[in-house]
């Protein structure tokens, strides 16, 4: 699926927890507008300002809108990346293992055997 456009995630945006224009039956193909809504700083803002005061008075809104606001909240919230997630850029062609021998000699350490299956199956294991 395409990303929506702007002018449709706004649209979306103000019409989102209204039911009768976006139906309860549609609410699990939302997730891809919430997204792209996240990704946008603008739209963002705009977004959690409207679901934190849905969640603030839950007890004003119909139940499908509050779990809309509630997804919608979490996805805000995320961090974009992985937090345990570590960066590290290494030129592969500069590493050795072995620093007193050539990569050559270092692959001369290489074994490379094959074996016959048929030498570890016995013949009456049928």
């Amino acid at each position: 699926m395409t990303q929506p456009s702007k002018a449709t995630l706004k649209q979306f945006l103000d019409a989102f927890t209204d039911i009768s224009v976006i139906p309860v039956a549609l609410s699990s193909a939302l997730l891809t507008y919430y997204e792209a809504i996240a990704n946008d700083p603008e739209l963002a803002r705009t977004a959690t300002l409207k679901c934190k005061t849905v969640l603030k008075e839950y007890s004003n809104y119909n139940p499908e809108v509050v779990t809309r606001c509630s997804q919608f909240q979490t996805i805000l919230d995320a961090p974009k990346t992985p937090q345990n997630l570590i960066l590290e850029h290494t030129n592969l062609q500069t590493v050795t293992d072995t620093p007193f021998i050539s990569s050559a000699q270092h692959m001369a350490n290489l074994i490379v055997e094959e074996i016959d299956l048929a030498d570890y199956i016995d013949d009456n294991d049928n």
